[in-house]
């Protein structure tokens, strides 16, 4: 945290010349090829009686208000014409002040710099054009961000990057093109000193990111342990993440522990007048000692806390419900999208059915390519109870043209979620307009939830295969994509599975389909089961787009035979909840060891995979191995496809290499679910579901069981067997036949015993009616 505050205090003073007048868009020379800004090296000491710190001084505190503005630990920006957008929530009086936009970047050493441009703009208008000239180390360009862009509510930041290569022109040589934007240097810096002062409730939208893209609520709660507390701290934390509405929000608490102040954070202190006299100190009597909601400046960096204080928890509880209804209100009106505006640069569409929506409602534009790889990215959102994974197509309906020096061998690829589901040869020479023409896809790689689609074109040409020198800069169009272009999605089945981690993590199903609380056993009360269960509940309230009601208890009895979860050290799960979730009980004795120790290897014989493989698969039965290995590569069959039933699940035992699970099943009743999140220490458990926040890593929980490795930071998942489904659409014959289509589809065996007796039973009916009435002769 030194370091950084350190970084921008120097960089406040930095080289003025790198910054734009107020009211142009920046640009780095009268020909856009001025010098490259200067990176700060917050290593580096600095005079005392610098202009950074007598610039900082004028604030009054010493260092002036920022936030950072990537939603992600990371932002890498790949391939030659890419955008990055998503949306930025500013209070009033953050619109208000004068703002500066620093962004550190390094580029890759294979990008020309005389051809490639970082394009910054907000609320789609331009604001700077700066090349990428970045290669040998990270560097920082900081300008002034015009009046009157910025507004009020939800800003949207767009990074649209043009690369080109130095020296090769074929297709492999795109992906050596990249720029890292870094989240730790990327902020806009406000000038006015009460740009961190928050008033009401939906200031909590301008809580944004720290460095590393997270979003941080530390709730100090000096009843923490108490019962009575455990309800209302889980609500205010669904209604916090609604509010804030970001990816990567996760949970801390404390009984008297403050919070550090710093982007991304928002500090919450709950109690009553008794419990947070000690802790606030002069702050409490500006609150009074009767039930309050309110933000209270605290004097350091500019910031507010939040201050929920009532004269006793019961009175607390519908305190927190003045906070959260409104922010479950203002959820749920996204009925038919989810909310990606954070991360993506608009809210993804919901699907229930047949629909068609155009290129342009899906946020791509009309536009040109004179590269080689072109890419266009979309986002669907499809409901809990898809049922598509094994039959059926989607399709997108292409507007677009190539020019005549694109090259037959050219192709389109459909990506569907990072997996390869489609390619469309180009065969013809002397370029073509194509209308309305369908690329179709398998829908196996579709999930509940959000999904990524991505277009991409690889156009080879002539000038590449000859690659003379300038030939990357060349900027005629061979590519274009027209905004009337079409995804469109067919009806599929409608019926939801159990176990279904993906539907859980994607929708939140089961727990959001139901008004009655859903019970949640937890094994203590402190500060790291409390974080991991606010974590948990806040990531299913953003992916249900409302709150859902717990009930948190400390006795299996008051579970119940519906849904319900478990959460705590694997040592305390009831018995009950393990056999349920198909965990092995041997777990409850041997999974308690602290993950992160050497490994204790006894010596003995070395031999290899491949010894193994030999032995194993040599003899007379190796030739099943090969059926089944042409049966895949051929017909994308399996041994596991040509089935009559799905497998069972056994139950599982995990390693001591895995740090944390999520495992679910179906409920005793075979109406809902049961999903235990476990780990062999209380604190496992708390770190686990904090990586796990992560919106990449979120999005990878699937299956029937998910694992966490702190120590690799891999997440694996264990797949599905069994399944019991659950029907919540009204009934009708359309919606049979397609479940029925798909279960037949991963049910092979059973299709074609079902295909036989139904041949047999049409012979004996046809034989019964014509010994009945005879063979009718002219």
């Amino acid at each position: 945290m030194k370091r950084i505050l350190l970084f921008l205090v120097v960089f406040i003073a930095g080289p003025q010349l790198a910054a734009a007048q107020t009211a142009a868009p920046f640009d780095m020379g009268s020909d856009g090829s001025g010098p490259p800004p200067q990176a700060v090296d917050p290593a580096q000491p600095q005079p005392s009686a610098s202009p950074a710190s007598q610039a900082a001084s004028a604030t009054g505190e010493g260092v002036p208000f920022f936030r950072y503005v990537i939603p992600a630990d990371q932002m890498r920006i790949e391939g030659e014409n890419v955008e990055r957008s998503w949306s930025v929530y500013l209070t009033e009086e953050q619109a208000r002040s004068s703002v500066k936009f620093n962004i550190g970047y390094q580029n890759s050493i294979f990008v020309a710099p005389e051809f490639s441009r970082l394009t910054v703009s907000l609320n789609n208008v331009e604001v700077a054009r700066p090349p990428l000239t970045s290669s040998e180390r990270q560097s920082d360009m900081r300008f002034d961000v015009p009046d009157g862009v910025l507004k009020p509510g939800y800003n949207l930041v767009s990074f649209n990057i043009k690369q080109r290569h130095r020296t090769d022109c074929d297709l492999d040589s795109t992906y050596d093109l990249w720029t890292d934007i870094d989240p730790e240097r990327t902020f806009l810096l406000f000038d006015n000193p009460d740009a961190g002062m928050m008033s009401t409730t939906d200031d909590i939208r301008a809580i944004g990111v720290d460095s590393i893209g997270r979003t941080q609520f530390h709730i100090v709660a000096p009843g923490l342990s108490d019962t009575i507390a455990a309800d209302p701290m889980l609500e205010l934390a669904q209604g916090l993440a609604l509010l804030a509405d970001m990816p990567n929000t996760f949970f801390t608490y404390s009984k008297s522990e403050p919070a550090r102040f710093a982007s991304g954070v928002l500090p919450v202190y709950v109690g009553t007048p008794a419990e947070l006299q000690p802790l606030l100190g002069d702050a409490l009597p500006d609150i009074g000692t009767t039930q309050s909601a309110r933000f209270v400046s605290t004097n350091a960096l500019g910031q507010s806390v939040l201050v929920l204080m009532a004269p006793s928890w019961q009175r607390i509880g519908p305190l927190i419900d003045g906070i959260t209804t409104p922010a479950a209100r203002s959820a749920a009106q996204k009925e038919e999208a989810y909310s990606t505006h954070s991360w993506r640069k608009q809210d993804t569409q919901l699907l229930t059915g047949h629909r068609t929506l155009t290129f342009e409602q899906l946020g791509i534009p009309s536009q040109e390519f004179s590269g080689r790889v072109f890419r266009a990215e979309f986002a669907i959102g499809l409901p809990a109870d898809f049922y598509a994974d094994a039959y059926g197509e989607a399709r997108l309906l292409l507007d677009a043209a190539y020019g005549p020096i694109v090259l037959p061998g050219s192709r389109l690829h459909v990506f569907v979620n990072d997996q390869l589901a489609a390619t469309w040869p180009i065969s013809t020479v002397n370029g073509a307009v194509l209308r309305r023409t369908p690329v179709r896809f398998t829908m196996r790689h579709l999930k509940p939830g959000v999904n990524k689609i991505v277009l991409e074109a690889a156009l080879l040409t002539k000038e590449d295969a000859a690659c003379l020198p300038g030939a990357t800069a060349d900027d005629t169009p061979r590519f274009a994509v027209f905004d009337t272009s079409e995804f469109e999605m067919p009806n599929f089945g409608r019926v939801a599975q159990v176990p279904n981690l993906w539907a859980t993590s994607g929708t939140a199903f089961p727990y959001s389909r139901h008004e009655e609380r859903i019970p949640l056993y937890m094994d203590s009360l402190n500060g790291d089961t409390m974080s991991a269960a606010s974590d948990f509940v806040a990531k299913l309230a953003n992916a249900a787009r409302r709150q859902i009601p717990i009930d948190v208890v400390h006795a299996v009895e008051d579970v119940g035979d519906g849904d319900a979860i478990f959460l705590g050290s694997i040592g305390t799960v009831p018995a009950q909840a393990l056999r349920e979730a198909k965990i092995s009980q041997t777990s409850r004795s041997v999974w308690t060891q602290q993950v992160g120790g050497e490994a204790n290897y006894s010596e003995g014989p070395e031999t290899t995979i491949e010894e193994w493989d030999e032995a194993v698969t040599a003899g007379w039965y190796n030739w099943i191995f090969e059926v089944e290995k042409y049966l895949k590569r051929n017909y994308d069959l399996s041994f596991e496809t040509l089935r009559f039933l799905p497998r069972p699940d056994d139950d599982y035992l995990p390693p001591n290499s895995i740090s944390m699970i999520i495992a679910q099943e179906p409920s005793p009743d075979d109406d809902g679910a049961w999903t235990v999140i476990s780990a062999p220490t209380h604190e496992n458990l708390s770190n686990g579901m904090m990586a796990l926040t992560k919106r990449q890593h979120w999005d990878a929980v699937q299956g029937r069981i998910t694992t966490y490795n702190r120590n690799t930071g891999v997440i694996d998942n264990v797949g599905i067997g069994s399944t019991v489904f659950i029907f919540d659409t009204p009934f009708s014959i359309s919606n049979i036949r397609l479940v029925l289509t798909n279960w037949f589809s991963t049910n092979t065996m059973s299709f074609s015993l079902a295909l036989v007796i139904g041949t047999v039973l049409l012979g004996i009916a046809t034989k019964q009616m014509l010994t009945r009435f005879g063979r009718y002769d002219e």
